[in-house]
């Protein structure tokens, strides 16, 4: 009896990380801004006006980072090329591993909401979006 109560419980905790997870790579799938960066030393840069933002893009366990610019059609076009990632649990965080060339780093998502997305960066950098919404909207 305890065995099953403790089988029972277990499948709930690990039902009710799967699903934080996957709501928050729903959220984080669409185009944001970059609003702030905070740097390891706490030095701040601010991005009051940018026309590039990050396409995040997420299927199944894999996801792809591209560097966009919206159109004056309500289009967007890529620049730069796509930065390739995987995402996996850690404990209680959402780590997304970052593939490019021969380079490889970790972000952690810190925050993600309907309107706002925080990543922080291996080295301790964290970088603050809001998403992205077109004027006509």
């Amino acid at each position: 009896m305890k065995l099953r109560i403790v089988l029972l419980i277990a499948s709930l905790l690990f039902i009710s990380c799967s699903s934080d997870s996957d709501k928050k790579l729903e959220l984080l799938d669409g185009y944001w801004n970059i609003d702030t960066v905070i740097l390891p030393d706490g030095s701040e840069k601010e991005f009051p006006f940018s026309n590039h933002m990050d396409h995040f893009e997420v299927e199944g366990l894999n996801g792809v980072k591209h560097r966009v610019s919206p159109t004056y059609d309500g289009g967007f076009v890529n620049y730069g090329s796509p930065v390739y990632f995987k995402w996996q649990e850690n404990e209680d965080e959402l780590i997304l591993i970052f593939k490019e060339g021969d380079n490889s780093y970790q972000q952690s998502v810190e925050e993600v909401t309907t309107t706002d997305l925080e990543l922080k960066h291996e080295n301790g950098t964290i970088y603050s979006y809001k998403r992205y919404t077109s004027n006509e909207e």
